[in-house]
C-alpha cells in the first residue's frame, strides 16, 4: 500500500480591499511627525531666528568689549608715559577722561589712582587728597590700596597734618608691598613730628630689628642721632660660605 502522507490543512485569509488601503503604524507616525512640522514649520523658523539673532548680539558684544579693551589700554599707555615724562597736566586730562569713560573697567578705576598722582606732581595737593581718598573708599587690591594709602600719607604730610599723615602711613605700613618700610619710617617721622620722641626712636629702633641691612640704615640712625638716641650696635655680620 502506498504510504499516507499527512498535509496540513492550512487556511489563509483574504485580505480585503478596505485593509490594503489602512496605512502601517511606521507611515501613521512618519506621517503625523511631517504634518506636526509643516503645522508649526513658522514657529520653527521663528525660533531659530531669535537663537541666530541672540548669537549675532553675543558675538558683536564680545567684539565691542574686545575694541573697547584696547582703546583703554591705549589711552591708558599714554597718559602713564605722559605722567612719566612729567607732563602732568596732559596725563591728568587723560588719565581723568579715562576713569570717566569707563568707571567699570580695571583701568578706568586705576586711572583714578594715577590721576591723584598727576595732581601730586602738579602739587595740587587738595585734589590728590579727594582723589585718593575716593579711589580708597572702593578699592580692594592691596598692592595698590598700600600705594594709595603712603601716597595720602605723602600729601598730608606736604600739607603739615602730621596727625593723618601718621595714620595713612600706619595703615600702609600694615600692607606687605612695595611701600611697607617707607611707610614704616614715616610712621617713626610723623612721632617725631609730633614732638613724641621716645615713641619716634621705639619705631625708628624697631625698623633696625626688622630690617637690620636695610638700605636706609644710615639715615635711620642719623635720625636716632638727632633725637638723642643712645648709639646702635652694627647688625652681626653676614656669614658667607668658602
Amino acid at each position: 500500500m502506498p504510504p499516507t502522507t499527512h498535509r496540513r490543512k492550512t487556511t489563509q485569509r483574504k485580505i480585503t480591499q478596505k485593509e490594503l488601503k489602512q496605512p502601517d503604524e511606521f507611515t501613521t507616525l512618519a506621517e503625523s511627525v511631517q504634518n506636526f512640522i509643516l503645522g508649526n514649520l513658522n514657529q520653527v523658523f521663528i525660533s531659530l531666528g531669535i537663537v541666530a539673532a541672540i548669537g549675532a548680539v553675543v558675538i558683536a558684544v564680545y567684539y565691542y568689549e574686545q575694541h573697547r579693551d584696547a582703546v583703554a589700554s591705549t589711552q591708558f599707555y599714554t597718559a602713564l608715559t605722559q605722567l612719566k615724562g612729567g607732563q602732568y597736566k596732559a596725563a591728568e586730562a587723560q588719565f581723568k577722561k579715562l576713569a570717566d569713560e569707563e568707571p567699570g573697567r580695571r583701568l578706568g578705576r586705576l586711572a583714578r589712582f594715577y590721576t591723584a598722582s598727576a595732581y601730586l606732581g602738579d602739587g595740587d595737593l587738595p585734589r590728590a587728597r579727594d582723589t585718593l581718598v575716593a579711589f580708597l573708599a572702593e578699592e580692594r587690591d592691596p598692592l595698590f590700596t598700600g600705594l594709595a594709602l603712603t601716597n595720602l600719607a605723602v600729601v598730608y604730610e606736604r600739607m603739615g597734618d602730621w596727625k593723618k599723615a601718621g595714620g595713612a602711613y600706619r595703615q600702609a605700613a600694615g600692607i606687605d608691598g612695595p611701600e611697607q618700610m617707607r611707610s614704616q619710617l614715616g610712621v617713626a617721622r610723623m612721632l617725631a613730628k609730633m614732638g613724641d620722641k621716645q615713641d619716634a626712636i621705639t619705631a625708628y629702633r624697631g625698623f633696625l630689628m626688622a630690617h637690620p641691612y636695610a638700605q636706609q640704615r644710615e639715615d635711620v640712625l642719623a635720625s636716632l642721632a638727632l633725637l638723642g638716641a643712645p648709639a646702635v650696635p652694627p647688625p652681626p655680620a653676614i656669614a658667607t660660605t668658602k
